[in-house]
């Protein structure tokens, strides 16, 4: 194996974390911004070519991102626009998703360590998938997701914990689905989290028991 490739992960791992790091400013941000979100396209793409290494890939994975900023801001408000700008990210992601699973689980070449490390980015990379449609859900309804206490709206940073928090189950009750889109979005968001720690720990225990018998 070539030493320099054994932590491809580590590129879409710390994009990532970055990208979680700036939420700290995202309530700065105006909403109708453009740059932020093509920022991290380019940060997640870097990090998704880094794993398939094709060039191919990387030109479909932004110009369906392309597509989807292209009509979110200039269709905002039109209900068309707007699920054809959503469709379009959710299928980015699920792009970046199928390269981090192939990577992690399918691909015999890549270390354990590599490994552990792509299974971490792919969580993160759920998390912040199921925060872009509740974002959606928001969009549709101010009040998709709202402080359980006052019934404020959630800001796109809550939102982005709220997902999280879903994810991993931990589930503190300060952030309520007000919609029926809003309450799906949460019981996918909730099942995937465990669905993938359940498949991810098999894969390692099943790739670590293939290994031993060789």
């Amino acid at each position: 194996m070539n030493k320099g490739n054994r932590y491809q992960s580590r590129i879409l791992l710390v994009g990532e974390i970055l990208l979680l790091a700036s939420t700290v400013v995202w309530d700065e941000i105006r909403e109708d911004a453009v740059w932020p979100v093509w920022l991290y396209l380019l940060i997640l793409g870097a990090g998704g070519y880094s794993l398939i290494n094709s060039r191919k890939w990387l030109s479909s994975f932004l110009l369906i991102g392309l597509v989807g900023v292209g009509f979110g801001n200039f269709g905002a408000g039109v209900p068309l626009c707007e699920v054809v700008s959503v469709s379009a990210f959710a299928f980015s992601f699920a792009l970046l998703f199928r390269a981090v699973v192939n990577h992690c689980f399918f691909n015999p070449g890549v270390s354990k360590g590599d490994r552990i490390l792509g299974g971490i980015a792919g969580y993160l990379l759920l998390g912040i998938f199921w925060m872009s449609q509740s974002a959606w859900a928001r969009m549709l309804h101010p009040d998709a997701f709202a402080h359980a206490s006052t019934g404020e709206a959630a800001t796109p940073t809550e939102l982005l914990y709220y997902s999280f928090i879903t994810l991993t189950g931990v589930g503190y009750g300060d952030f309520v689905p007000t919609t029926s889109l809003a309450r799906l979005i949460a019981i996918l968001n909730g099942l995937s989290g465990v669905l993938y720690i359940a498949v991810f720990i098999a894969a390692l225990l099943e790739r670590g028991t293939d290994a031993g018998k060789h």
